[in-house]
């Protein structure tokens, strides 16, 4: 026998089982029954004894006849794994993450590590993966903002809840693809929402005005991180862009550098990848003569150290520690807040608020076109850059309205109050 389906009483204790052509329960005479099924899943291989399965709860015996088929089937392919051993963290850490490490970049693969263990496993990771139900995702969620922090007080941002969130559906959505659950449970779960993510990020985001950049490269001046702060101020380079930059990238003659390479950080340690975050960091960049003679001043000091050291690490790098090596972006971080805290301007996140401080920088004060700062942050669209940085533009609304003002009716309120003609204020 390899499965059956039957009826089950409901009401007696035992939970008697219906015979064939029984319409009432042999123990207690009721005739209120559930549809069950019984399936041989095979041998333990602890006991050599066969194993069998049991379920019920079907509420008509068709639905338990498409229920014991599915079993069935995956047993019959050497798929069947018990739901009650299988658990989220097993599966996650065991079978999900190794899947996906072929498939994903590996800056991405360890982002998605580090979500499954700092936030996932130690929550639910003992739980049964077919008992994962929506309320306990529910909670997941609601105890990673409260208490997901590592360092610090307060919760965590939307955004990173959000993320804990893709991972998590992003996982179950191939456990169901590979047989281990009949639906995504994430489904039916109440994650915050993408659009409450991209709010939270906007209202994390904290800018220098063009004093406070001048002020604090005047503090750092004789600093050797100087020149990665002036070439990400000028440019908004992300992070691993900066530390992947190398001398061949540059055009020294025209002041244009490639962006060709990337520094990440895989199981804890830097690594030199070949592409940007996305195909359109891929992107060519002209910096400032500011910026020019730092970077020449960098080279002579470099090669000076170059020709001194004794084991040098050629990695060609336009930002390495003293024997050429990559420094850990992590370090680099860190180095930068501490120095932003003792300069006494406004805390912001080190070269991530930077980026951010350039593109309003060139949109709001320089009047560059948003297309133009896109192209050179190597964002993925348009309506990204003008939506994440618009917002934090001061004055774009009243300046609009002034400029169709002078457009269509030559006149708008002067400085006084007083109504006054275009013509007039223009003599």
């Amino acid at each position: 026998m390899k499965g059956q389906v039957f009826r089950r009483c409901t009401r007696c204790p035992g939970r008697a089982r219906y015979e064939e052509g029984q319409t009432c329960c042999p123990k207690c005479g009721e005739s209120t029954y559930t549809w069950c099924y019984i399936v041989d899943v095979g041998v333990d291989a602890a006991t050599g004894k066969r194993r069998r399965k049991r379920k019920g709860g079907f509420d008509t015996k068709k639905k338990a006849e498409t229920a014991l088929r599915t079993v069935l089937a995956k047993v019959d392919h050497d798929r069947y794994v018990d739901p009650s051993k299988l658990t989220v963290g097993k599966f996650l850490t065991d079978e999900w993450l190794p899947a996906m490490r072929l498939t994903i970049e590996e800056s991405t693969w360890e982002g998605y590590e580090g979500n499954v263990k700092r936030y996932i496993v130690p929550r639910i990771g003992q739980i049964p993966l077919g008992a994962l139900k929506p309320p306990k995702i529910n909670w997941l969620y609601a105890d990673v903002r409260d208490n997901g922090r590592l360092r610090g007080e307060g919760p965590l941002s939307v955004k990173t809840v959000r993320e804990v969130h893709v991972v998590l559906h992003r996982a179950f959505e191939d456990a169901v693809r590979w047989d281990y659950l009949e639906t995504n449970p994430c489904d039916r779960a109440n994650p915050p929402s993408a659009t409450a993510a991209k709010n939270a990020r906007k209202k994390a985001i904290q800018t220098w005005t063009a004093e406070e950049v001048q002020a604090f490269g005047a503090y750092i001046e004789h600093h050797h991180f100087l020149p990665v702060w002036l070439l990400a101020a000028s440019t908004g380079m992300r992070r691993s862009e900066l530390l992947g930059l190398r001398w061949q990238d540059l055009d020294t003659d025209r002041s244009m550098l490639a962006i060709r390479k990337a520094l990440v950080v895989v199981d804890g340690k830097p690594k030199l990848k070949d592409a940007p975050k996305t195909q359109h960091g891929y992107r060519t960049i002209r910096y400032a003569p500011r910026v020019a003679q730092e970077l020449a001043d960098l080279r002579r000091r470099q090669l000076k150290l170059r020709m001194a050291a004794k084991d040098w690490q050629d990695h060609d790098l336009v930002f390495c520690r003293d024997d050429g090596l990559w420094w850990h972006p992590d370090h680099v971080t860190e180095t930068i807040r501490e120095l932003i805290e003792a300069s006494g301007l406004p805390r912001i996140r080190p070269l991530q608020d930077l980026r951010h401080t350039h593109a309003t920088l060139l949109i709001g004060k320089a009047g560059v076109n948003p297309k133009v700062v896109q192209e050179r942050l190597g964002h993925h669209s348009y309506a990204f850059t003008v939506d994440t940085y618009t917002h934090l533009i001061p004055g774009m609304d009243e300046a609009a309205s002034t400029s169709f003002d002078d457009l269509v009716f030559g006149t708008h309120d002067g400085p006084d109050g007083t109504h006054e003609n275009k013509e007039e204020r223009d003599a």
